[in-house]
């Protein structure tokens, strides 16, 4: 863990020196203090409804596997597990979620961890179809870089890498679905055979820990296998990017930024900010974010030390608004419930095991 937390702090203040490069930081606060305040408004509704559809969505899946689970048991585990995602170093909010889904609805780890995958691949896979529909119907500079003497557009390589990478993913998800008991099948005859030629004891504890593991994880990806509630799922992973890129433009309407951020635009601005956040990061993205928000509005035109100090400020709201918020609405989630934020951390660690509550 202190591996990746250097390297997430070494990044995170390289991209913060980026995302204040340029920038007359005394115009950082007049900025802000000129947001208008009915847009920004619109923004928190819209950013407070995207996490209920995430919990919507989150409750179709574990349906499958804890039939008496409620929206509200949902709600508290996706505000919490987002708000760990966003605070623990190294990512290891990752499996908070799953730990909470045991704990609350005895979902077995591994199915947890599957739920959370198959969430992460519809997410990725909406991100990629929203950029593309993003390089097709907004207006995106189309800009050329030149590496190693080549000069390539950055328009047509965005779109060849969606069209490239969208294939596959959809087909993982369609066989994760369709042929995961299959797969479960074709696995328990290895082990078997496996077993029969090998009589070392640990061996058959490793191999049969892992296909138990699998086939947790097979359970947690059930909902996908009911076209009704797949198509459901879809559903709410396109109303829930809308959602997000109105958010987006709300913001962006507060910052003054209409001449530049139209809907389509914020949705770009979404993308780009997303695929940023991808890299080895400090805990709450710091630094990365901002940066990947500058270079994002960079892209459609809010650029110029005329806009720099206006950008950053957007950059700031954008990224620690929903935080405070979400650091809010989690926090009376962790007391209510009694959770406690330590615990939780103590187990991504790897400190301590679940228990059942």
């Amino acid at each position: 863990m202190i591996k990746g937390l250097l390297i997430g702090l070494i990044v995170g203040a390289l991209f913060l020196g980026l995302a204040l490069w340029g920038v007359p930081l005394d115009q950082v606060g007049a900025a802000i203090k000129h947001m208008d305040l009915a847009w920004l408004l619109v923004g928190a509704v819209l950013w407070a409804g995207q996490y209920g559809l995430r919990a919507w969505r989150q409750l179709l899946l574990v349906q499958p596997l804890a039939p008496a689970t409620t929206y509200r048991t949902q709600l508290s585990i996706t505000l919490v597990g987002f708000f760990c995602v966003n605070t623990f170093p190294a990512r290891l909010g990752e499996v908070v979620r799953p730990y909470l889904l045991y704990e609350r609805d005895q979902v077995p780890i591994g199915a947890g961890l599957g739920v959370v995958f198959v969430e992460r691949i519809i997410d990725f896979v909406g991100l990629l179809i929203a950029m593309l529909l993003v390089v097709f119907f907004a207006e995106v500079p189309d800009r050329s870089i030149e590496l190693f003497g080549s000069s390539f557009s950055v328009v047509e390589w965005a779109r060849g890498t969606a069209l490239v990478l969208l294939p596959p993913l959809v087909a993982g998800i369609v066989a994760l679905a369709a042929f995961g008991s299959r797969a479960l099948a074709l696995a328990e005859r290895i082990v078997v055979a496996i077993e029969s030629r090998v009589a070392a004891p640990w061996v058959t504890r490793v191999l049969r820990g892992l296909l138990g593991f699998a086939g947790s994880f097979v359970d947690g990806v059930a909902g996908l296998r009911e076209p009704r509630r797949l198509l459901l799922i879809v559903l709410f992973t396109a109303v829930l990017f809308v959602g997000m890129a109105a958010f987006t433009w709300a913001l962006a309407c507060a910052f003054h930024f209409q001449q530049w951020i139209g809907f389509g635009e914020a949705m770009g601005v979404l993308g780009i900010t997303m695929l940023g956040i991808a890299l080895p990061a400090p805990p709450g993205f710091a630094g990365v974010f901002e940066a990947a928000v500058r270079a994002a509005l960079a892209v459609f035109g809010v650029a110029g030390e005329d806009l720099a100090a206006r950008a950053l400020a957007f950059a700031l709201v954008f990224h620690w608004g929903p935080y405070l918020l979400l650091a809010i609405w989690a926090g009376y989630y962790l007391w209510k419930d009694k959770m406690g934020l330590g615990r939780l951390f103590r187990f991504a660690r790897g400190g301590s095991g679940p228990e059942r509550a």
